[in-house]
């Protein structure tokens, strides 16, 4: 073998080795993302009691993040596409850190605030910034499955958000758990600084990089107003934004924000066993996010999974909504769960669906686009939530939290049905394309 043979061998072994140890510290940070994300729903109450919040104001700090994500999605994506992965995750990481800090020392509702902005704008762009990584040092062919693998592993994070938080929060209060996850940030944040290289060949000859420059996205970081301009003007974009719009945001609503609320307030039980309701939907929702991409992967299609999934997520909140007498059984809604979890995970194929119909090279600005839909659906919902549940109200506080009726609920659950109904109506008009064409 020759001496530039024994180089390729070399560097194709340990790319290959260190490419999943620095996606997996970039799934870290998206860790911390899905925690933050539905962290409200363990200490909603609590909050709503040491800050005399109503619906609405509560609505309003959950979403705080959210609008702070609107904010930065387009300008992210194309921060993203011009300054590369590592240095990204380190700005990223720190400010996410502060913004948890922030809230743990929060005297007023009004720094709550400001930590979840600054939370927001930390967490923006962190899958925007694991797709970059993905297209340098992934093929084409195995971008819907470790988008999948992505948001399996980081939702986890949710789950830490769930039943462990409100563990923590009994034993420790909720202000020094979320200033100790903070300072656990930061030290995701310089590990990612440490270990994560842009691509391939930044620190090598690509030639001898041992990844295949013809299987992966060899991106320009050129970015100017006409690059956008033609991005964004991609009337093919919309599909996967309207997916994402009325998909995801109604399970943050539930899983994230209001659920644990719901099962309290009508079903009389404690926020610990409520909790698990939601580790059942973030569970669906780790097992859908792989299933969907590697079956999309597989078979050639992204509109077939995502029809189907997308059905799931409409079908449990056309329960809530509409279950004669309103109270449905327990174990039900177990399975409800886990049913909008596996719905949701159809968010996960809206990013190949966008790759798929967008010219090359700008996997920030395109991502970034599409995840707009996400957020934006958040921004909008949340607040609006709380907005339906303080006219619905009847005057009941117990323990400093108001408690909504059953009535007030259902409204809010109609609301989010006709979101995804409008995300399976924008699917059913998805034109499928192959793998790796244009559509």
């Amino acid at each position: 073998m020759t001496a530039l043979g024994n180089k390729g061998y070399l560097y194709n072994s340990v790319n290959l080795k260190i490419r999943w140890i620095m996606w997996f510290s970039l799934i870290l940070l998206h860790l911390v993302t899905s925690f933050h994300r539905v962290s409200f729903n363990v200490v909603a109450d609590l909050l709503t009691a040491e800050f005399n919040l109503t619906g609405a104001g509560l609505g309003n700090l959950a979403a705080a993040y959210t609008y702070m994500y609107v904010l930065m999605q387009i300008p992210g994506g194309i921060l993203v596409d011009r300054l590369g992965p590592r240095r990204i995750a380190l700005l990223t990481g720190l400010a996410m850190a502060s913004g948890s800090i922030v809230i743990g020392f929060a005297p007023s509702a009004d720094f709550v605030f400001l930590g979840r902005m600054l939370i927001g704008f930390g967490g923006s762009v962190v899958l925007i910034n694991i797709f970059k990584f993905q297209a340098s040092w992934f093929r084409a062919a195995e971008f819907a499955t470790m988008s999948g693998f992505a948001l399996l592993i980081s939702t986890s994070g949710a789950l830490l958000a769930a039943t462990p938080l409100a563990v923590a929060v009994n034993a420790y209060g909720w202000r020094t758990s979320f200033i100790a996850f903070g300072l656990m940030t930061i030290v995701v944040a310089f590990f990612c600084l440490f270990i994560v290289r842009n691509s391939p060949g930044e620190n090598q000859d690509n030639i001898a990089s041992g990844i295949d420059n013809d299987s992966v996205q060899n991106e320009p970081i050129k970015i100017n107003l006409q690059a956008i301009k033609t991005v964004l003007s991609n009337r093919k974009l919309w599909i996967p934004f309207l997916i994402n719009l009325g998909t995801y945001s109604g399970f943050v609503v539930f899983a994230g924000t209001w659920g644990v609320s719901y099962l309290v307030h009508v079903y009389g039980i404690g926020i610990e066993r409520a909790s698990g309701f939601m580790v059942a939907a973030y569970i669906g929702y780790m097992v859908g996010a792989p299933s969907a991409g590697a079956i999309s992967d597989r078979i050639g299609s992204r509109k077939t999974p995502a029809v189907v999934l997308i059905g799931l997520a409409a079908l449990f909140w056309l329960a809530l909504a509409a279950w004669p007498g309103g109270l449905l059984p327990l174990w039900l809604i177990y399975v409800l769960c886990v049913l909008l979890g596996l719905g949701s995970a159809a968010t996960v194929l809206s990013f190949p669906m966008a790759r798929e119909v967008s010219i090359p090279g700008y996997t920030g600005l395109v991502t970034a686009a599409v995840n707009l839909g996400v957020f934006l659906g958040m921004a909008i919902l949340q607040p609006f939530f709380g907005y339906i549940l303080d006219q619905g109200w009847q005057g009941l506080i117990i323990d400093g939290a108001r408690i909504y009726p059953l009535e007030a609920y259902r409204i809010g659950f109609i609301v989010t049905f006709i979101f995804a109904a409008l995300s399976f109506v924008a699917t059913l008009f998805y034109r499928e394309s192959r793998m790796g064409e244009k559509a």
